[in-house]
């Protein structure tokens, strides 16, 4: 009798591969080092920073008030505010929970592959390949950037984990799968929970046989049931923010929604990491190939490579009938479709709006690379055991070899050859020259040690499968450790000289920052360079980088297609402002004090330079009111358009409200204490002679709760976008809370798929009884 086959090593790999994931991350963990580049400096982290702060002090992340004057903060799918991961780590310090947060999902992608395959009775070291090949890949690593889609992408092996184990009882898999369809949801990103119900249908249709596919599907859909349950708070939120955002007014256009896809030339990444360019730099000049981008510096993610094994198993795997081959065919194809199609949208049609308000298809790369990964698994079990492409293998690396070689003879031919069908409007032959041999040649060694690897794989002696091993781990993270960025916590989020003179000189916090770039005229925009992913967030103040230093601005670049439908209206509204003579006074009554813009850029109405830099100037105007205050001056207009025009004609201090009619007020001066200011909540003790309105720079939003001595009242719109409430004669508190939209029903979603989950289970275990 033969012997049996031991169990799969799944917890000694999953030791392993956290292991490794934090010794190739030491740098951030143990020198105090955090991630940077991209979006996190501009977006993501500032908003990761409103969420932790929020956990940190025992409430809910329910609003942000730095941002566009203050806007919901929960309820955007983009901050994934209530999946669970960020909780918990509040009760970390923030910079060190922003240095966790990217290795955890990186090690849950790698870990969760190793589950996967080793469900698919692959060998321990094939199962090991599928884990490096995906979570040191170009697309995986370079989620570093968005923090927000990697916890999607680190579920997705996870929910395949789930489809393809067998389980003695059927209600488990139903329960585990919903689990981390719930997970995925609290996470927030529509591309990446599409993606996982795709491939889990996908699997299912593809490697279950047919007669278990109905049961499977209907367990499936069970478990989107009870993960939407779970996740109800989340998506309720969102589904009531939506129709009052800009983009849920108006819609994306298809230029914006297919601006990140995927052009077919970056399939050449699947060979050479970098053909166009030094993209892990993040410096436009340093790449060449912008046609390859759509006229883009880059991409969302630097490259699509995942090693060249992914690469070579892809060519001669496609065939093979194993489990999973079929899947990861079709789920190669889709993610390249998926990516590449919208890129070949006629520019003619980019002015249309799209039917979906949803961005940027370049994210369901991330199929692709799972596709990879199970096809670099399955090749290096055959490849080790049964055939070897050698020769093929030596002859691309021979290619490569030759072409690096004649790219540094003649680099100005090689030039010529490139730049007419890469460079699209930016062309740089100097870059490309001098860059091609360099990628040409790193190609090389990556495949020579590639194939050299399998050839040692195959070797008899101890040892040598472990060496292979070592190789074929270390030819992707040679590509790719480059891609993240790191910087001191100062470095990352410590204050500016500005941020500290608005400190100096504000440390109520009553005044908000205009980043008067915003209006530059299109001859002074930011020059193609390295400034946009570094210095530009923290400099401009037109992005949410203020959020660091807890200071806010108002007529901020909505980054994510996020603010709310008035709010975008305002922001065009003021550039007419920012130009005429008397634009000042919109600017003051939206309690901008401060300003900032670069050298030449003359000044936004009403403000006056008090300071700055080599690199830019400072503005003060003094006629700033603050974000708190009581009328004594008002306009009353029947509906928004009325108002909108009435704007150019409000003095400092006069409020332009909303009420349904027309009319106009004063009162004397009252007295205002703060009692309480937080985003979640407000309480202001105020006094006055006669009746008045209390101004409140936060949007005009449905989903709060506003009482005066107890007893509720409705807000009116307030300068178009923000809000305002009657104050009566006397002394009075007012109780201002934000609100979870939906959440006094939604929160009853969880305990009812708590309470559905319990029930299955039970009821499943009795009919197993039976």
């Amino acid at each position: 009798m033969s012997p049996e086959p031991s169990p799969f090593p799944g917890k000694r790999l999953a030791f392993f591969f956290a292991a490794a994931v934090a010794c190739l991350y030491a740098g951030p963990l143990l020198m105090g080092r955090n991630f940077t580049g991209r979006d996190l400096l501009a977006y993501n982290l500032p908003l990761e920073k409103s969420i932790h702060d929020a956990y940190a002090r025992g409430r809910l992340p329910v609003w942000t008030p730095e941002i566009s004057g203050g806007r919901p903060l929960l309820p955007n799918p983009n901050a994934g505010a209530l999946y669970p991961l960020r909780p918990a780590v509040a009760a970390l310090p923030f910079s060190t929970a922003m240095r966790v947060y990217p290795l955890l999902h990186w090690t849950a992608a790698g870990i969760g592959m190793l589950f996967f395959l080793g469900s698919l009775a692959v060998s321990a070291g094939a199962a090991w390949v599928g884990a490096v090949t995906y979570a040191f890949s170009g697309v995986v690593v370079s989620e570093v950037f968005y923090p927000h889609i990697q916890p999607g992408m680190a579920l997705l092996p996870w929910l395949l984990w789930a489809a393809a184990r067998r389980w003695r009882r059927p209600e488990a898999q139903t329960l585990v799968l919903a689990l981390f369809l719930a997970l995925d949801l609290l996470a927030g990103d529509v591309f990446t929970v599409s993606l996982g119900i795709f491939c889990v249908a996908l699997w299912i249709l593809l490697e279950r046989p047919v007669a278990e596919r109905f049961g499977a599907l209907a367990r499936l859909a069970i478990a989107i049931a009870l993960g939407a349950l779970a996740a109800l708070p989340q998506i309720v939120a969102t589904a009531l923010w939506i129709p009052e955002t800009n983009r849920g007014v108006v819609g994306l256009r298809l230029s914006e929604v297919t601006r990140y896809s995927v052009s077919a030339w970056r399939v050449l990444e699947l060979v050479v990491p970098y053909p166009f360019g030094e993209t892990w730099r993040l410096s436009p000049p340093e790449v060449w190939g912008w046609h390859a981008f759509a006229d883009k510096a880059m991409g969302l993610f630097s490259t699509l490579y995942a090693g060249a094994l992914a690469a070579m198993a892809v060519a001669t795997m496609w065939r093979r009938r194993e489990t999973a081959a079929r899947f990861a065919r079709w789920l190669f194809l889709f993610g390249l479709a998926a990516c590449i199609l919208p890129s070949l949208l006629p520019a003619s049609m980019g002015r249309a709006f799209s039917p979906l308000a949803l961005r940027n298809p370049e994210k369901f790369a991330v199929a692709t690379t799972l596709a990879l990964a199970i096809f670099a698994a399955r090749a290096f079990d055959v490849y080790s055991r049964e055939s070897f492409p050698r020769r093929a293998g030596l002859a691309v690396a021979a290619a490569l070899a030759l072409s690096a070689a004649a790219a540094a003879i003649l680099p100005g031919a090689a030039a010529r050859l490139v730049v007419p069908f890469f460079a699209g409007s930016a062309p740089l032959p100097g870059i490309a020259a001098a860059q091609l041999p360099l990628a040409l040649a790193e190609a090389c060694l990556l495949w020579t040690a590639t194939v050299a690897a399998i050839a040692l794989a195959r070797r008899p002696e101890r040892g040598a499968r472990g060496a292979a091993l070592l190789v074929l781990t270390l030819v992707p993270v040679a590509a790719t450790r480059r891609i993240p960025k790191t910087a001191t916590e100062p470095e990352a989020f410590g204050p500016t000289p500005f941020a500290r003179f608005v400190e100096k000189n504000d440390p109520r916090g009553e005044f908000r920052t205009l980043g008067e770039a915003i209006y530059a005229p299109p001859e002074q925009a930011t020059p193609r360079t390295g400034l946009a992913w570094t210095a530009l967030p923290q400099e401009s103040w037109i992005y949410y980088t203020s959020i660091f230093w807890n200071r806010g601005t108002v007529l901020n670049y909505d980054f994510d297609a996020g603010d709310l439908s008035r709010v975008e209206s305002l922001r065009r509204l003021s550039g007419l402002a920012a130009a005429a003579p008397d634009g000042g006074a919109l600017f003051a009554n939206l309690c901008l004090r401060f300003g900032v813009r670069p050298i030449g850029q003359p000044p936004v109405s009403g403000f006056r330079a008090v300071g700055g830099t080599p690199t830019q100037v400072w503005d003060e105007q003094d006629a700033a009111l603050p974000d708190v205050r009581l009328a004594t001056r008002w306009r009353e207009e029947p509906g928004a358009i009325e108002a909108a025009a009435a704007l150019p004609l409000a003095v400092p201090g006069e409020l332009v409200l909303e009420t349904g009619r027309r009319a106009a007020g004063q009162a004397p001066a009252g007295d205002l204490k703060i009692l309480e200011k937080s985003p979640e909540r407000l309480r202001v003790l105020t006094e006055c002679s006669q009746p008045t309105w209390l101004f409140v720079l936060r949007a005009f939003w449905s989903y709060r709760t506003i009482t005066v001595d107890g007893r509720e009242v409705e807000a009116v719109p307030a300068y178009v976008a923000f809000s305002a409430i009657p104050v009566p004669a006397g002394r009075h508190v007012v109780d201002w809370r934000e609100e979870v939209p939906g959440g006094r029903s939604s929160r009853l979603g969880p305990l009812a798929a708590g309470m559905a989950a319990i029930g299955l289970f039970v009821v499943g275990g009795r009919r197993q009884k039976k």
